[in-house]
């Protein structure tokens, strides 16, 4: 990896996907004014027109928009980079990476990156669409070979395939204004709130952000969405409620340990259950008891002998 030292002043920034935070950026500069610059910055030279573009620089940053932060913050004048030979896309997809792998991004930050990843990573490799023409290719094993995107993207970042078409399905069903409107309150650091923002309708997603910002301390997307429908709120559920939700639920061993749980109980209770039983429900109990009171009495006979 070879290093080379580039002026500041020559080094374009240009928009980010994510911009900077000034308190990551005073944590840096601390440790730089301290032990220098340990990582280089990622960049591309730019050609000619590119560089006229912007305003005359020769460079544009690719990742490490942080450590370019930091070093301006401490005064420094040259950066040590690493120049990538890469294309817009490329370079794209760099910058994402670099985000997609440090460990705060937000849930909603993390969908954003996901989702532009797999537009850059469509345009670079077009034929990993879907829904394209398949009698135009020349053979249907082409797409056997061809790796998707949540694949790639799943080898490459160390995530599940699922937890990728989760982000990428919460950046699609939230509506950009709302994105921009939630990024830095508590919902976007909330999965399951921000799945249940994207089940919502568009207008009703533009309400709960507009409630969010007056009301942040109510942090349930339903507890919002009851209140700005005015319906009245849902009484807590009985202990009999809930003991029955819990039996629905349980498997036969579950089950079979509730019953061992309660066997006291309903001895010491049978006579009341008795008195509560139908008639039919006497009568299967009868049936089932009569024999065993007869095996009892047998058994008992035998041991007697």
């Amino acid at each position: 990896m070879n290093v080379e030292m580039i002026p500041l002043d020559q080094i374009a920034v240009g928009d980010r996907l994510r911009s900077v935070d000034p308190d990551w950026v005073a944590l840096i500069a601390a440790s730089m004014r301290e032990h220098g610059q340990r990582v280089p910055l990622e960049v591309r030279k730019l050609n000619v027109s590119k560089a006229l573009e912007r305003t005359g620089k020769k460079y544009e940053l690719i990742a490490g928009a942080h450590r370019e932060a930091a070093l301006r913050e401490i005064g420094a004048d040259t950066a040590a980079c690493v120049v990538l030979k890469v294309t817009d896309l490329e370079a794209q997809l760099l910058e994402i990476d670099e985000n997609l792998c440090r460990r705060e991004l937000s849930p909603l930050d993390r969908a954003t990156f996901l989702a532009e990843r797999k537009r850059v990573y469509e345009e670079l490799h077009p034929e990993t669409k879907r829904g394209g023409d398949r009698r135009s290719d020349q053979s249907e094993e082409v797409f056997a070979l061809i790796a998707s995107f949540t694949t790639a993207t799943a080898e490459r970042l160390g995530l599940t395939k699922r937890a990728i078409e989760i982000a990428v399905a919460r950046h699609r069903n939230i509506v950009p204004d709302v994105r921009s409107k939630i990024a830095g309150t508590w919902i976007a650091d909330s999965g399951a709130q921000l799945d249940a923002l994207a089940k919502e309708t568009p207008e009703m997603q533009r309400r709960i952000a507009d409630f969010i910002a007056q009301w942040p301390g109510i942090r349930q997307v339903g507890e919002i969405v009851r209140q700005i429908e005015n319906r009245p709120k849902a009484k807590p559920p009985t202990a009999y409620q809930k003991f029955i939700g819990v039996w629905k639920v349980a498997d036969a061993g579950g089950r079979s340990a509730i019953l061992d749980y309660l066997r006291p109980e309903v001895v010491n209770s049978f006579e009341d259950f008795w008195h509560r039983a139908s008639a039919e429900e006497r009568s299967h109990i009868i049936d089932f008891l009569s024999p065993q009171h007869h095996r009892i009495g047998r058994d008992a006979a035998q041991e007697a002998a």
